[in-house]
């Protein structure tokens, strides 16, 4: 048997694994022993990874449509029709072409996508297709420390005496760490779980507070009141590392009681209790959904200035925490994956990092801001062209604008339904069949090594944007993945000191790494930082969402361990796939959940027909009913096609704005 180690590629833990590789195949997958993140342990879907690689789902050959058909095409003929497409569109690219890049691709394929659409056709329209969950993190990180990551490390978790866990189902979202936070929890760490939800954590933790939808900034906020009020605050510490402490007083300084308590649900004596646990830990830190369903950026901002008052920012065992859903979503933004972004969290208004680029380029990049392609797709403003990456089937939300477009191409190694609507396909090589770096939620840098040669003469990602590039007349030159993260360390500070060489034989670098910092930085810290670092800029506006006499139950929408959304991924490796096909068999509709008293009001029972119904739009689901959700709640795992075409699909706007989205709705028994 030949083991090679490599990263699990589903979530963004970025756990150790070691492939069992046989001749041209995969045919096992087993845990890493010595990786510091999983610790010798895999999840559901860590050890279902390997049939990923092997399923006959692949895209085996470039196809071009002809005459309404996809065809079989050559490499050299699909490029040249890409770039012809778009290369006519150059003069207006900055309103007509948009790139839509995948938090899948390793960090060296997203840099060459980001320079092939700012370089070569000369748009800033490039962006994610989860986008706005974790970039509102990276916001509110990146103002207040300088650091656009997590603040604190998976390895200290266990250093922690109190941790919070918020609006994450963790134990299914990222399942190791939350065995890591579980792990803690028994031994000693004070553990509290705040949640719409009654979730695994939840039931594990200390102390649950369930409160209502929308919600949650209010509760972080009269946390911190508590703690200003009992003089819990380490004056010293406000005093000498940070600013901005008046405005953030201001905002809460007006919280009343029985407003906190009406609009949280929860009881005042437990939320001050939490607040109170917090202060006095000597270690403290706190983990939150980012990603699709991230909070929106004021939440985020109201947990960020909790712990800072708190003073758990900064120090071992401490940190705020962002957790990625997808496992190189951090990478991407590291590799200016926005329309506002250079690598490393560079702006793009910012004359002397552009500069920098041109002149490593030979180019002059577009100053202007580009924009989200979902935002243009939902504005309605028609891209003419548009280059895909990976995507997964989350792209539906936008069928018709897409089924519109005069030109689409997908780039990518496995098949989805997205490929009905392109005009061109070029497949690459798998994650195995080439080397890369990924990024995990920690700003953990690992290299994967290739395993296998591509199947049947596909390339890899970096060598297909390459040939675009020289088809489109640049002169690039890369002989392997590894001259482009020398450039990537040329242009990025952060990355500076990472290289394939330096990464080879280890577990990965924690970014920033650079001549300070030569073997990475384990956690934010508050040495040697060259300004204070700031509270985050806040409102002191708390409404929250509210049902009505005609729409009386707040629906949330969320993901599931073996489904997440429209996940095309999931769906190809076997336990997953059963688990999937086991709730379709229950639940053939999909299932909205529904607490027993809804239910009982009602008149239903488990898996009976019910209609959802919003000022917007309707569809039919069956009930699941459940004590997971409070009364006037309901909660669904968009998993089903036709709960997205006929009923989301109207929502798009609400979806984007993650955890805290609610749409009011009745739910009527058919």
């Amino acid at each position: 048997m030949n083991y090679k180690s490599g990263i699990c590629t589903f979530c963004g833990t970025g756990c150790g694994h070691l492939l069992d590789v046989r001749g041209d195949s995969v045919r096992g997958v087993y845990p890493l022993q010595g990786h510091p993140v999983s610790k010798g342990r895999l999840c559901v879907r860590g050890w279902n990874i390997h049939e990923l690689l092997n399923t006959n789902e692949k895209i085996q050959t470039p196809l071009v449509r002809k005459n309404g058909k996809l065809v079989e095409a050559t490499y050299d003929e699909a490029i040249g029709v890409l770039v012809d497409n778009l290369a006519k569109r150059k003069k207006n690219a900055a309103d007509e072409v948009g790139f839509l890049a995948s938090p899948r691709s390793s960090n060296e394929e997203n840099f060459l996508l980001m320079k092939l659409a700012r370089a070569v056709f000369n748009t800033n329209n490039i962006s994610l297709d989860s986008d706005p969950g974790h970039r509102r993190s990276l916001n509110v990180m990146h103002r207040g420390t300088g650091m656009a990551g997590m603040l604190g490390s998976l390895e200290e978790i266990s250093k922690a005496r109190f941790i919070l866990v918020a609006g994450i189902d963790i134990t299914k979202q990222n399942p190791i760490i939350g065995s890591e936070i579980h792990k803690a929890a028994r031994a000693g760490a004070r553990l509290v779980t705040l949640d719409t939800r009654n979730t695994q954590i939840a039931r594990l933790s200390g102390s649950f507070l369930q409160v209502r939808p929308g919600s949650y900034k209010i509760a972080m906020a009269y946390m911190a009141k508590v703690i200003l009020e009992e003089f819990l605050t380490n004056a010293d510490f406000i005093k000498r590392y940070t600013s901005g402490y008046e405005g953030f007083v201001s905002a809460i300084k007006t919280l009343k009681d029985g407003d906190v308590a009406d609009k949280t649900g929860v009881d005042l004596a437990a939320l001050k209790e939490v607040g109170r646990e917090l202060a006095r830990s000597d270690t403290a830190m706190v983990f939150f959904s980012s990603g699709i369903s991230g909070f929106d950026q004021e939440t985020i901002g109201y947990i960020y200035n909790l712990f800072l008052l708190a003073g758990k920012i900064g120090r071992e065992g401490c940190g705020v925490n962002p957790i990625t859903g997808i496992n190189n979503l951090q990478g991407s933004y590291d590799m200016g994956i926005a329309p506002d972004l250079l690598t490393g969290f560079q702006q793009l208004s910012d004359a002397t990092a552009r500069e920098k680029f041109n002149k490593e380029w030979g180019v002059k990049l577009p100053a202007e801001a580009g924009a989200s392609i979902h935002e243009l797709l939902m504005a309605g403003k028609r891209l003419k062209a548009m280059v895909v990456v990976e995507h997964d089937e989350s792209i539906i939300m936008n069928v018709n604008e897409v089924r519109d477009m005069d030109f689409v191409a997908y780039i990518g190694s496995f098949r989805n339904n997205f490929i009905n609507y392109a005009h061109v396909v070029l497949p690459i090589a798998t994650y195995v069949e080439t080397d890369g770096t990924y990024t995990n939620t920690e700003r953990r840098v690992q290299l994967s090594k290739k395993k296998l040669e591509p199947s049947k003469g596909t390339v890899p990602g970096w060598k297909l944007y390459t040939m675009i590039a020289e088809k489109a007349g640049a002169k690039w030159g890369y002989a392997s993945p590894a001259d482009v993260t020398a450039e990537i360390a040329r242009l990025t500070p952060s990355y500076a000191g990472i290289s394939h060489r330096k990464l080879e034989g280890s577990y990965g670098i924690k970014w920033p790494c650079n001549k300070e910092n030569p073997n990475g930085t384990a956690r934010f810290s508050l040495d040697g930082v060259p300004k204070k670092i700031s509270f985050a800029p806040v409102d002191s506006s708390f409404r929250v969402p509210r049902a009505s006499e005609e729409y009386p139950i707040l629906l949330l929408i969320g993901e599931a361990q073996h489904y997440w959304h429209q996940n095309n991924l999931m769906k190809k490796t076997t336990i997953p796939l059963r688990e999937y096909n086991a709730t379709l068999l229950l639940y053939p509709q999909g299932y909205v959940a529904l607490a027993p008293e809804n239910a009982q009001e009602l008149g239903v029972r488990d898996r009976f027909p019910v209609k959802i119904v919003s000022p917007y739009g309707s569809m039919e689901t069956m009930v699941q009913v459940t004590d997971k959700v409070k009364k006037n709640t309901a909660y669904v795992a968009y998993f089903i096609h036709d709960m997205v075409t006929k009923f989301f699909l109207e929502h798009k706007d609400v979806l984007k704005r993650g955890e805290d989205a609610t749409i009011p709705v009745r739910i009527v028994k058919v």
